[in-house]
């Protein structure tokens, strides 16, 4: 590295006065003295072979032929032949590798023949080895001429290569000692700030670049990096000429040159792009989460109608039914007063329905109890009975001896069990040629967990539809919502159990769902 970093120093140095010199000057002798690579400094290349290649040509003939004629004329050898050396180094500035190879072997060509035409003898020994010294000199120079060349256009070709990638990752090169003094900025860095390449980067004019509500904090950053000389990150915005706002993100590291001075060598990354998309993306989540509001509240809403309407479709039906019976010519006290308790009883499970949403919306846990299956299930059909006759389904229950204690909230259950039982009379209702059957039954297991079924004899459920069937707003009915069976498993999966759906021989379905025992729940 040190090495390399004189030897690209020397190559600058030779070519100074050149394209742009003073970048050149203050670049990269700098970064070297910062232990960087040369070709680290991005600069613009110094070197410019030469805007008119023929009059170079004409100028490298005619001060080889002035040397030449001077060294044939006088017997001196060494002393003449020494200035073909500034011919090479000329025809550096004009020439590629082989042009100055070329030039060289032109220079050892006209020194042998000078040595043969000047005065003297030239077979004599000193003049000979004076000669001998003079070419060896010239190709010397001529092979450090050719290495400086090649060590050049590499590092030339590695600046091409980095600056071009910092042009496609918008992101330049800073470097300074001083925060009052001078900068080095790349290219890219004259581009993000909106500045010509001929400008002197100073911090001020980065300041003045800086958005006026980050001015602040970009002076006190740097001015904490400069007492604590330490590195800093910042990310501010720029306000250009041309009226546009950029993101920056503006990174430094502090570092120590040979003589122990702390410099700053950072780089500029313009951030707008990743910030515009960041915004955007902010944006679009926003909207989503409006959106999933709304979908919450519609399932919430779908939610309440669905539970509410079937203990109000109770309450109405048996409103009329307590009118048939208090006519004058049906007549039937006793059967009006059985009708209105159902009619008290729907009202009651209406309300026991709003109470669990409410509770379910302040995460209040089910209100658990002791229930007796076999009693709810028959609790259910009381209440179904005028519905699924009217719909000329005949119910037959196979319940199993009672079990042990179960724990659950009747109210959700007994949702489930409606839901579950007027989705199997539904399945029901286009079947023509078989009993339209209908069995809800429970069993008890070894572990003392419960599980209750309901099994219908409709059309049955294919693959695709056992798969999604549980999924909110997917539904097989014309006018269904598709969430009755969604809040079913929820409310299931609340109690610790499972409900599944799977296809029942030979005809229609079979839901059932597991519900755990006492025992099992305290442990």
């Amino acid at each position: 590295m040190p090495h390399f970093a004189v030897f690209a120093n020397e190559v600058v140095d030779a070519n100074i006065g050149r394209g742009n010199g003073r970048q050149a000057k203050g670049v990269i002798p700098s970064l070297i003295a910062f232990g960087l690579p040369a070709h680290a400094s991005m600069t613009q290349s110094p070197v410019n072979r030469g805007s008119n290649p023929v009059l170079a040509t004409v100028g490298i003939v005619v001060l080889a032929a002035v040397i030449f004629a001077i060294d044939a004329a006088t017997p001196i050898e060494v002393s003449v032949c020494v200035f073909y050396v500034f011919v090479v180094l000329v025809a550096s500035f004009a020439y590629g590798r082989t042009g100055i190879l070329l030039t060289g072997l032109g220079c050892e060509a006209l020194t042998i023949a000078a040595h043969v035409v000047s005065p003297g003898d030239p077979w004599a020994h000193w003049p000979l080895f004076d000669r001998a010294i003079g070419v060896a000199g010239i190709a010397m120079s001529t092979l450090l001429v050719i290495r400086n060349r090649t060590a050049f256009e590499a590092l030339e070709e590695s600046r091409a290569y980095l600056a071009e990638a910092q042009r496609l990752s918008h992101t330049g090169s800073v470097g300074w000692r001083d925060f009052e003094g001078n900068q080095f900025w790349s290219e890219e860095t004259y581009r993000i700030y909106q500045y010509e390449t001929d400008t002197k980067p100073t911090l001020a004019r980065m300041i003045s670049r800086t958005h006026p509500d980050d001015r602040a904090l970009l002076e006190q950053t740097i001015d904490k990096a400069a007492r604590g000389k330490d590195g800093f990150q910042l990310e501010h915005r720029l306000l250009l000429p041309d009226g546009m706002t950029r993101h920056v993100q503006l990174v430094a590291r502090a570092v120590e040159d040979r003589t122990a001075r702390t410099g700053f060598i950072g780089a500029i990354m313009d951030v707008t792009a990743a910030r515009n998309a960041a915004d955007e993306l902010q944006s679009v989540q926003s909207d989503l989460a409006r959106v999933t509001r709304a979908t919450a509240m519609g399932q919430l809403i779908a939610s309440i109608a669905h539970e509410v309407n079937q203990p109000l479709t109770g309450v109405v039906t048996n409103g009329y039914t307590v009118l048939h019976w208090l006519n004058e010519g049906t007549l039937n006290i006793n059967k009006a007063r059985t009708t209105a308790e159902r009619m008290l009883r729907d009202g009651e499970r209406a309300s026991g329905v709003i109470a669990r949403i409410q509770g379910l919306l302040t995460k209040a846990p089910p209100q658990t109890r002791e229930i007796d299956v076999s009693e709810l299930i028959q609790q259910v059909l009381d209440l179904l009975q005028t519905e699924l006759r009217m719909r000329d389904v005949s119910v037959q229950t196979e319940l199993a001896a009672p079990p042990g204690p179960l724990l659950g909230d009747a109210v959700q259950l007994q949702q489930v069990l409606l839901n579950l039982i007027i989705n199997g009379a539904d399945a029901m209702s286009g079947v023509s040629g078989r009993p339209k059957t209908l069995i809800v039954g429970s069993q008890t297991d070894a572990d003392g967990d419960g599980l209750v079924f309901v099994r219908d004899s409709g059309t049955g459920l294919d693959d695709r539809t056992i798969e999604k069937i549980f999924n909110p707003f997917f539904t097989t009915k014309s006018k269904g919502m598709g969430m009755g069976l969604a809040i079913c498993r929820s409310i299931i999966e609340a109690h610790g159990g499972r409900l599944w759906a799977s296809r029942a021989e030979p005809h229609g379905a079979l839901f059932q769902f597991t519900l755990p025992g006492k025992a099992k729940d305290d442990s």
